[in-house]
């Protein structure tokens, strides 16, 4: 981007504008307020793009700018603390998924849904971002670090703190998000694949 390339920014954008987008939903449940934010991150980066130097993962960088974006924005318009709680059961990614997805969607894929929403909202907000990063945007424990501003070691304890707790609740949950994991691998790998 530095040698000003807009095709270039332009596929960056296109490439991360949804998942940016969901990802702030999480904490403000405005949809309009939201896509505002990632479009003056976008602007921001545009008009630094001379002094910005290239990040390891330009997803967790991303998703960091939205993430401090949204806090400092949120805080100009008043928003209430509790809109900043993340919410498994109403998220819009869930339900935009690739083509073998949808085919798959079914009643018990539903209620199996519905149980792991249930027990993931039970978390505290910290840990349930952790645990959305990991296997919902497929981040690393390093990505997820740089995302939240916190250590790799802090990003293992609250995995650890999740776990611990979705243990006590219910411990087919674990087995379902790996599922949920795996087959979201599988079909980002599909996509992936498709592009040669």
């Amino acid at each position: 981007m530095k040698a000003d390339s807009e095709l270039a920014f332009s596929k960056l954008v296109k490439v991360y504008f949804r998942q940016l987008v969901n990802y702030g939903f999480r904490f403000v449940r405005d949809e309009e307020f939201v896509k505002d934010c990632v479009q003056e991150v976008f602007i921001e980066i545009w008009k630094r793009r001379q002094r910005i130097n290239v990040p390891d993962s330009i997803k967790a960088y991303l998703l960091s700018s939205v993430r401090r974006k949204l806090y400092r924005e949120s805080s100009r318009q008043k928003f209430e603390a509790g809109e900043f709680d993340l919410d498994f059961a109403n998220d819009p990614s869930l339900t935009e998924e690739p083509f073998e997805w949808m085919l798959i969607n079914d009643e018990q894929e539903q209620q199996i849904q519905a149980k792991v929403d249930a027990v993931l909202n039970e978390l505290p907000r910290r840990q349930r971002e952790v645990v959305y990063l990991q296997y919902f945007q497929n981040m690393s424990r390093e990505e997820i670090a740089d995302t939240m501003g916190i250590n790799p070691q802090s990003v293992s304890n609250l995995l650890q703190l999740a776990f611990k707790f979705i243990r006590t609740r219910w411990s087919t949950l674990i087995i379902l998000l790996m599922i949920i994991g795996i087959l979201r691998s599988l079909s980002n790998f599909s996509s992936w694949k498709g592009m040669d």
